[in-house]
């Protein structure tokens, strides 16, 4: 399992990310072998350990949207690895990662846990400082945790049987111009069909299967947990995940405020410490197959997310999460083309000044090199 993993992220990730992969630190050396059997050589003698001064507590202002690709804030907040790290952790709770724009470039969060979104890469544009430091949610193969709904109701009839029906009925994304509205425009390219061919409804992830429900929309693009509120509802029929669609579709991010970087560099480097640290616990349960650690990150979920039920969890198919942090890159820049040729994006970014790895890069080599 680990080993198929593995060659995902060579393979998918291997691919996107060679501009910037190239300035990752290499892995530390590997220690020296023995001269001699440890059994064979005289015991060290026990050396005092001094204490360690804990880092002072700072606080740090995230913006979160609660939902499953959270999980690795959700564990380093619960395994205790951000209080280990002297960082305390105010949370706003958003509705969409596009409405954290505005108040990381003010500087009123330091962290932002979302998507790029078109108004994020304009706010770029315009010189706001803002950058993506790791990846918070990819689809990887089989970490599909974003899909196309339809109507259960309209599946059974026979009037949606995929994207081409669409034309001219309601289809729900959170907000304009963020990673489900692009998906979604992907679903629609092979039939024909472009977003202006629907009617976009504007409602938060949360609201998805009340409107499904109510039969106020014909289908959305939903992420978990509230996918799994959809199905279980029985209110909609998932037409195809995302990574079925787009294999290592890059969609949400860790975004750090150029104040944050600017002025509390440490704190922003404790803090990616501390995330990327429950990275890696989160894949050692979906990924290694650790049960007791799968059952640790399925209690933070059910704390922390609306889905309260443990059994959704063994439905839920989760997301991927790089435990290096690395971004899909051309998957980035596919969506900064099509926002660009919708007029939603106003002027073109390079990528090598929104991504800085600084923060991800520091926080693989504290953690011993990258995963393996």
């Amino acid at each position: 399992m680990v080993t198929g993993l593995a060659s995902l992220w060579r393979g998918v990730f291997g691919l996107f990310l060679t501009p910037l992969v190239a300035c990752a630190p290499a892995a530390p050396a590997a220690p020296p072998t023995p001269s001699a059997p440890a059994a064979a050589q005289a015991p060290a003698p026990t050396a005092a350990v001094a204490p360690t001064t804990p880092p002072a507590t700072e606080t740090v202002r995230l913006g979160l949207l609660s939902s499953a690709s959270d999980s690795g804030i959700f564990i380093a907040l619960d395994q205790g690895y951000f209080r280990e790290q002297g960082i305390e952790v105010e949370m706003t709770p958003f509705d969409s990662a596009a409405r954290m724009v505005a108040p990381l470039g003010a500087g009123q969060l330091e962290v932002g846990a979302g998507s790029h979104s078109a108004g994020l890469f304009n706010a770029v544009a315009r010189g706001i400082d803002i950058k993506l430091v790791a990846d918070k949610g990819s689809a990887l193969p089989g970490f599909g945790f974003q899909a196309l709904v339809f109507r259960r109701d309209l599946v059974e009839s026979g009037q949606l049987r995929n994207p081409g029906d669409l034309r001219g009925l309601r289809a729900t994304v959170p907000a304009r111009g963020i990673t489900p509205e692009a998906a979604l425009a992907h679903w629609l390219r092979p039939y024909g069909l472009t977003l202006d061919d629907l009617e976009i409804v504007e409602l938060n992830f949360a609201d998805h299967a009340s409107a499904l429900a109510g039969r106020a929309v014909e289908a959305s693009v939903t992420i978990e947990p509230f996918l799994t509120r959809v199905l279980d509802l029985g209110v909609g029929t998932i037409y195809q995940r995302t990574d079925e669609l787009l294999p290592g579709y890059q969609i949400a991010e860790i975004i750090y405020s150029g104040q944050f970087i600017r002025e509390r560099p440490e704190a922003a480097r404790r803090f990616m410490l501390a995330y990327l640290k429950g990275v890696r616990f989160y894949n050692d349960a979906f990924v290694r197959g650790d049960l007791a650690k799968r059952q640790e990150v399925v209690a933070s979920l059910v704390r922390n997310t609306p889905v309260k039920d443990v059994a959704l969890y063994d439905r839920m198919v989760m997301p991927g999460l790089h435990p290096d942090g690395r971004m899909n890159v051309t998957s980035l820049n596919e969506d900064q083309e099509f926002w660009l040729s919708r007029g939603l994006q106003q002027g073109r970014i390079n990528f090598d000044d929104l991504i800085d790895y600084t923060f991800a890069n520091y926080a693989v080599e504290a953690l011993g090199g990258p995963y393996r």
